[in-house]
């Protein structure tokens, strides 16, 4: 097995259990400031890019974009291979940044919170060209693909008007243009979902073509910040699904998380909780697709955390039937602690700073366990006080009780993250219950894609796809 650098395991290792999208965010409106003073290097400095597309909003007359929005991917370009290499004195001295953001800049809270991450990624092959994702009156997303050997993520970094850094958080690895082709048979539309404050989620409603009458499976995110295919690396499951899916007569909706389209604002949301993050939106999702002709029945399938509270979905949206992907039966804090040990149990030969990370996550988790003790403003791992008490507190297990609709349970053998050992107690707690079914995958990992418990995360590397038994489980499911 191919040893990988284990520094920095509360990243990488816990990526799908941890609930914050966010790793370092700090977005504010601030006044228009000229750019730093020149860096004195060979080249122009970052800034010096940065004010002269301030100053000039022209076009490049080969690519059609603006010199605004070349100084921009070229600043974060530059941001991100300094971050990569560690060069925090440069990241200090030669980029703009909002106040919030100096702060967390100087003070160290950014190299705390984004070399865990980056050690634990792998080698680093290639960072891709950096390309604008989004943009608002008062921001605009920058995202630079870096194609690491282990997890390969995109660095998300969020300017303001005057082209200042305003935050950054990780995002799932997507180049510039990257798109599959939709499959024969299956058609996909654009549909977005209303949710809280007048924001909206896009998203995909995947349905079999030439077919007037179907069920609809939505999909419901596990934690972290993900998209609404549940992208990590390459592989995508919730695509691959929802096309299996329409092959077989069945449509589907899936939408790109909260955490992912509003990771800033959640950030600095203290009332932000669980539900907020995986329950309200889902059944958002059922009412929206019950609405829609030609829908027959509703189905919600959770992976991970969307398993995990699929009792609480269930209970506010009613739907036909439930599928539990790899729930967590135990405790997020439990989920954790284990977690940590197996990623520290991967590394045979920890560095000093390797057994720092590994201490500093345990510590963590016990101040997560005595959660009561913070106070309002603070957080651990990036959570307030109001999500840890709403997660902690909610037995999943105790509430799937009252879950009377058809239930099918999906497990992966080979998970590292939801082990049999969750499976098993689900599968003793309601096997007796006629509503519910259950079945393993031999050879299968959290992803429902091949894999090695053993191999922990270096499975969720390179091209693969969800094997058709699993997709065939679900239909059965759906259409017996």
């Amino acid at each position: 097995m191919k040893k990988m650098n284990m520094k920095g395991l509360a990243a990488l290792g816990l990526a799908l259990a941890l609930a914050g999208s966010t790793i370092t965010a700090a977005a504010a409106e601030t006044e228009a400031s000229a750019a730093e003073e020149e860096a004195g290097t060979e080249e122009a400095s970052t800034e010096e890019v940065s004010a002269a597309a301030q100053e000039e909003a022209g076009t490049d007359e080969t690519s059609g974009v603006s010199q605004e929005e070349n100084g921009l991917t070229d600043l974060a370009q530059a941001f991100a291979a300094d971050l990569i290499a560690g060069d925090y004195d440069k990241l200090k001295t030669d980029y703009p940044y909002v106040d919030e953001m100096k702060k967390a800049v100087d003070n160290g809270q950014l190299e705390q919170s984004m070399a865990p991450a980056i050690a634990a990624s792998g080698e680093l092959g290639s960072i891709m060209p950096a390309w604008i994702s989004d943009s608002t009156v008062q921001y605009t997303n920058v995202q630079v693909p870096c194609d690491f050997s282990v997890q390969p993520w995109n660095m998300v970094i969020s300017f303001d008007a005057q082209g200042k850094i305003a935050g950054i958080h990780t995002g799932l690895y997507k180049e510039e243009n990257a798109g599959p082709v939709t499959p024969e048979g299956v058609k996909e539309t654009e549909m977005s979902l209303k949710i809280r404050d007048g924001w909206e989620l896009p998203g995909t409603f995947t349905q079999p073509e030439n077919q007037d009458e179907y069920a609809v499976v939505v999909f419901v995110h596990g934690s972290g910040s993900s998209d609404r295919n549940e992208t990590v690396g390459k592989l995508k499951p919730f695509q691959d699904l929802a096309w299996g899916l329409a092959q077989q007569g069945i449509a589907s909706y899936r939408y790109d998380k909260i955490s992912y389209v509003y990771g800033e604002e959640l950030a600095k949301d203290k009332d932000f909780t669980v539900y907020d993050e995986t329950v309200n939106d889902a059944v958002s999702a059922v009412e929206m697709v019950r609405s829609l002709k030609g829908v027959t029945k509703v189905y919600v399938a959770g992976h991970s955390q969307g398993g995990m509270m699929m009792p609480a979905i269930a209970e506010a949206s009613a739907p036909d039937g439930c599928i539990m992907m790899a729930a967590p039966a135990r405790s997020f804090t439990d989920t954790l602690s284990r977690q940590c040990e197996f990623m520290e149990s991967l590394n045979q030969e920890p560095t000093d700073e390797d057994k720092a990370a590994y201490e500093n996550t345990r510590k963590e988790v016990e101040r997560l366990k005595n959660w009561k003790s913070l106070g309002e403003d603070e957080t651990v791992m990036g959570l307030y006080p109001a999500y840890i008490e709403s997660i902690l507190e909610y037995d999943n297990v105790k509430e799937a009780e009252n879950m009377t609709m058809p239930v099918l349970v999906l497990q992966g053998e080979e998970d590292y993250q939801v082990t049999m050992d969750d499976y098993k107690i689900w599968e003793d707690g309601f096997k007796d219950k006629e509503n519910w079914t259950f079945k393993s995958f031999p050879g299968l990992t959290h992803m429902f894609m091949p894999g090695s418990y053993e191999n922990g995360p270096a499975d969720y590397t390179g091209e693969k796809h969800i094997p058709e038994n699993v997709t065939d489980t679900i239909a059965d499911f759906i259409q017996n």
